[in-house]
C-alpha cells in the first residue's frame, strides 16, 4: 500500500476524537446485537426442548379407530426411536384453600422420566412416592403452580376433572402432593402436573385421551417426516409443533422480527460511519488541498480517508462481537440474579437453557455492517474530488 495512505490514515486514527467515538459506538451497537441474538436463539431452542420432552414428545401416535396403540412395536424402529411412552392426559381445575389453577393432568409410567427428560426438569422429590399407606393418590405439580396455590409437598389439592366423555359429568378428586418439579419455564410448568398412568386412566377413560409419545434419536431430530413415513399408516401421527401451532409460529415470527430489527440498527450504525467520514473531510479540507498541491491524487486522498474510517469500523465491530459473546455466554447467571430480585416479567422467559451461539446470524449482521459501511463511506468520500488547491487561496 502507498506509504502516504498509511501515514495519513494512521495520523487520523490516532488524533481524531471523532473516530474514537465512532469505534466506541460501533462496539456498543454490536455488543447488545450479539447478546440479543444469543439470548433469542438459545431461549427459543430451550423452550422448544421443554415442549418436546415434557409436553408432547417429538411425535405422538393417537388412536384413530383403525389400529390399537398396543399394536405398535417400538422395537421395530429402535434405530429411530429413543423412547416410546404411553401417556393418558386430560384437563382439570386444581384448587387449594387459597387459589385455583387450570392444569393438564398427564398420567405417565415409571420409565417416562428418562435421562433426556430429566435433563429438562428437576424434582424436589426424585419420583412419585410409592408404597404410601394413604388412600390419596399422589400428584406432582410444578413450582409455579405450588407458588400460585400456596401449597407444598405433603399438602392436599383438589382436582375438578373435566370429562373426556360427553356422557360423564364434572367430578372432584382429592390428591396428595408427592413432588414438585421445575423446568425453568413457568409458562409451560404452570399447565402441567403428573400422576401415575393407571390412576389417570380411571379419570380419563376415553381411548382418545391415551397416546404414545415418541422421542427420536439425535440423527432423526431434523428428519421427523422420515420417521413418520417409516411407521406408515394406521395411526394418527402428529409432530410436536402441530400441538403447539401458536407457540411454533410465534417462535418463527419472533426470530424473523428480531433479525429485521437488528438489521435496521446495523443500517443506522453503518450510515453513522458515513457521516463521520463526511465530517472528517470537512475538517481536513485545507490539508487535503495541500496534499493535492504537492501531487497527491484524488484516489490516494480518498483511499486514505476510507482506510481510516473503515479500519475503525472493523475494529469496533470485532470488539463489540467479543463483548457481546462474553455477556451472552454468561446469560444464565445474569437471568438467575434478575429472577432472584422478583421480576414478574421473567416468568414469560426460560431461565434455564443451554447457550447457543448463532454464528450464521452474527456473520450476516457483521457482513451487512461492513457492506453498508463500505458503500456509504465511498459515497461520502466522493466529495473529495471537489477539493482543489485553489481552496487554499479562497479560504484566506
Amino acid at each position: 500500500m502507498n506509504p502516504f495512505v498509511l501515514l495519513w490514515s494512521r495520523k487520523r486514527v490516532l488524533k481524531r476524537g471523532r473516530l474514537t467515538s465512532c469505534l466506541i459506538l460501533i462496539a456498543l451497537v454490536m455488543a447488545p446485537l450479539v447478546c440479543a441474538l444469543i439470548f433469542s436463539d438459545s431461549m427459543m431452542e430451550g423452550i422448544t426442548s421443554k415442549y418436546i420432552y415434557l409436553s408432547d414428545g417429538h411425535l405422538q401416535l393417537n388412536w384413530n379407530g383403525e389400529k390399537e396403540l398396543s399394536d405398535f412395536k417400538a422395537d421395530e424402529y429402535s434405530s429411530m426411536l429413543y423412547s416410546c411412552d404411553e401417556v393418558t392426559s386430560g384437563y382439570a381445575l386444581m384448587y387449594s384453600a387459597t387459589g385455583t389453577s387450570n392444569v393438564m393432568v398427564k398420567g405417565v409410567g415409571k420409565s417416562y422420566f428418562n435421562d433426556r427428560r430429566m435433563d429438562q426438569v428437576t424434582f424436589a422429590v426424585s419420583q412419585l412416592a410409592e408404597g404410601s399407606t394413604s388412600n390419596l393418590k399422589g400428584i406432582s405439580i410444578s413450582r409455579a403452580t405450588a407458588d400460585e396455590l400456596k401449597v407444598s409437598i405433603g399438602d392436599r389439592v383438589a382436582l375438578m376433572i373435566v370429562p373426556d366423555d360427553v356422557d360423564k359429568v364434572l367430578r372432584p378428586v382429592l390428591c396428595r402432593i408427592d413432588s414438585i418439579f421445575s423446568s425453568g419455564y413457568d409458562q409451560l410448568d404452570s399447565l402441567l402436573c403428573f400422576v401415575d398412568i393407571d390412576y389417570a386412566k380411571t379419570l380419563y377413560g376415553a381411548k382418545e385421551s391415551t397416546c404414545l409419545e415418541l422421542l427420536v434419536t439425535s440423527e432423526y431430530m431434523e428428519k421427523l417426516d422420515d420417521v413418520i413415513s417409516a411407521i406408515g399408516g394406521g395411526y394418527d401421527i402428529s409432530k410436536w409443533n402441530e400441538h403447539n401451532v401458536s407457540v411454533y409460529e410465534n417462535f418463527v415470527t419472533s426470530r424473523q422480527m428480531i433479525l429485521i430489527i437488528l438489521m435496521l440498527v446495523v443500517v443506522v450504525a453503518a450510515f453513522y460511519t458515513a457521516s463521520v467520514a463526511q465530517q472528517m473531510i470537512q475538517d481536513d479540507m485545507q490539508e487535503i488541498a495541500i496534499t493535492k498541491l504537492i501531487g497527491a491524487s484524488d484516489t490516494l486522498v480518498r483511499r486514505s480517508a476510507f482506510l481510516s474510517v473503515y479500519t475503525v469500523t472493523f475494529i469496533g465491530m470485532i470488539l463489540g462481537i467479543i463483548l457481546g459473546l462474553l455477556i451472552g455466554l454468561n446469560l444464565g447467571p445474569i437471568l438467575t440474579w434478575l429472577s432472584s430480585m422478583g421480576l414478574k416479567s421473567l416468568s414469560f422467559y426460560l431461565l434455564d437453557f443451554d447457550i447457543t451461539v448463532p454464528w450464521l446470524s452474527i456473520l450476516l449482521i457483521s457482513a451487512s455492517l461492513l457492506l453498508i459501511s463500505y458503500i456509504s463511506i465511498q459515497v461520502s468520500l466522493g466529495k473529495t474530488k471537489r477539493i482543489t488547491p485553489i481552496r487554499l487561496f479562497t479560504s484566506m
